[in-house]
């Protein structure tokens, strides 16, 4: 159609006028190689006329300074270097709260709990899920009273993951064990050998996202060579309930540390001293000190929080000196049950309460640590828990060199 003519919008002229006009007006170059030769001229002329063009506009661009990448403008950007923990999801909460299917993932608490009677009880619970050849997952609890020094624990270990339909967050449940959270509200429902424990929790505070000194990503950790942890924790959350032991049943509350972990990390080739304090100022710290098979560290980190909010603590802002040691009359192995610890708010003495928290799991989970309550006395005085893994594989190892 004539529309669709790119040149009908140029008005066209009748042959017949076209030839009237042709004899009117003769043409300045009567033969064909006249015509030709004109053509090369105009060529010519515009392939110059363009090359000229080009110099110009190159000359006049050629003056302004060329760009450059944001990382090269700024020598401190140019040597951060760059985190293997960015290239990561960032953290999402509450979402997180949900299993992930990573290679290693625990939910984690611990709490000193106080009784109507003044009397006080310690416990630790766990539920891990290993994604290796076979997906396993196991549950961990131990309760102590800390009047008679009694220790009851239990363990269960099951294939697959027992996750119950939850709207949000994650269920466990295996027989009558129970594990359940979603944001600021869980519960827990234990068994460990002739013990119940039985707590409802809540937090209506923000989590504490964990990070490196420096690090750019909140909620993650950087193990090196053991891989990457993505880390949360709920330091206080208000519990209430009742723990039952020998048939007694004591209501109880008082204040639960939860941790979540997850992320590509070997669990099996790191080993560590873990703090977890509660200080009378309201002041709650978190350490992490990482060692290798060999008893190498390899990474130190920390998270103070108080009530204006968290911050990282940097390798040089600890100092961890361990002092007596106990040692296991059922596995010979030995443990560090007294550290020293200097930060910058000051110096504290860490003491188990109780020496004996060792944790026999190699049924379950194919490690033994020592879990357990302690007390800091220092400028501020306070209580927590104290964990102590990969001993175990340090005593084969030395055992092997004899």
């Amino acid at each position: 159609m004539q529309d669709d003519d790119p040149t009908a919008s140029a008005p066209r002229r009748p042959a017949a006028a076209a030839s009237t006009d042709a004899k009117a007006a003769p043409r300045p170059y009567r033969t064909r190689a006249a015509r030709r030769k004109a053509r090369r001229a105009y060529l010519t002329f515009f392939v110059m006329l363009a090359a000229i063009a080009a110099v110009l506009l190159y000359l006049w661009f050629s003056d302004d300074e060329p760009e450059r990448p944001i990382a090269t403008e700024s020598p401190h950007l140019a040597a951060r270097p760059i985190e293997r923990t960015a290239a990561l999801a960032p953290l999402r909460l509450p979402a997180d709260d949900a299993p992930h299917g990573s290679a290693m993932e625990w939910w984690y608490y611990n709490g000193i709990l106080t009784a109507d009677s003044g009397a006080r009880y310690s416990f630790h619970a766990a539920v891990f899920v290993a994604n290796a050849l076979v997906k396993h997952t196991v549950m961990h609890a131990a309760l102590t009273d800390l009047q008679t020094g009694k220790r009851y624990a239990g363990q269960i270990r099951t294939g697959g993951v027992p996750q119950q339909q939850a709207a949000a967050g994650f269920e466990f449940q295996q027989g009558t064990w129970q594990v359940a959270g979603a944001g600021g509200i869980h519960s827990l429902l234990l068994s460990p050998e002739d013990s119940t424990i039985e707590l409802k929790m809540t937090d209506t505070r923000q989590p504490v996202a964990h990070r490196a000194a420096g690090s750019e990503t909140p909620g993650l950790l950087d193990f090196g060579k053991g891989g990457i942890s993505y880390y949360y924790s709920r330091p206080r959350m208000s519990a209430t309930g009742d723990v039952t032991i020998d048939g007694k049943r004591f209501a109880v509350r008082g204040d639960v540390w939860f941790d979540h972990q997850w992320g590509q990390f070997d669990a099996a080739t790191l080993g560590w001293n873990w703090f977890a304090l509660h200080l009378a100022d309201g002041t709650d710290v978190m350490l992490y000190d990482l060692f290798d098979a060999e008893g190498q560290h390899t990474l130190t980190a920390g998270t103070v929080t108080t009530p204006q909010g968290s911050s990282a603590l940097a390798p040089g802002d600890v100092r961890l000196t361990p002092g007596e040691r106990w040692t296991s009359p059922r596995t010979g192995i030995s443990y560090p049950v007294q550290w020293t610890v200097e930060l910058p708010m000051g110096r504290f003495e860490v003491k188990a309460l109780l020496p004996d928290g060792e944790f026999d799991s190699r049924e379950t989970s194919g490690n033994t640590y020592w879990e357990g309550a302690v007390q800091a006395r220092g400028r501020i005085d306070g209580e927590g828990f104290m964990e102590l893994s990969g001993y175990d594989r340090l005593a084969a190892a030395q055992a092997g060199r004899k």
